[in-house]
């Protein structure tokens, strides 16, 4: 998806299941994902990250070819996108009423 010297963003893929157990079952990386005292074991990874079978815009960030991350994208609908911009650019998005 994206490369950039030794930085890389690509899909995620089934292998990745692994790695991705032992991030989320580190308490310094739930510490900031879940809570400390929600670790993840591979049947939570699979429920959460795999069983919808829709890996678009699920990542995994490599450097000099190692995993070193996790990031998900995807589109916002109208209503959300006022949650995560400023207020003052969604006028346009709201109903006027006379």
């Amino acid at each position: 998806m994206f490369e950039k010297g030794n930085l890389r963003v690509r899909k995620l893929k089934e292998e990745d299941k692994y790695l991705l157990a032992k991030w989320l079952s580190n308490p310094s990386v739930l510490e900031f994902y879940e809570g400390r005292d929600q670790p993840f074991d591979l049947a939570k990874v699979n429920q959460v990250f795999y069983s919808s079978g829709d890996f678009k815009g699920k990542c995994l960030v490599e450097f000099n070819g190692k995993g070193i991350g996790y990031i998900q994208f995807y589109q916002l609908d109208d209503k959300k996108k006022c949650l995560w911009i400023d207020q003052r650019e969604c006028v346009w998005n709201r109903p006027i009423y006379w």
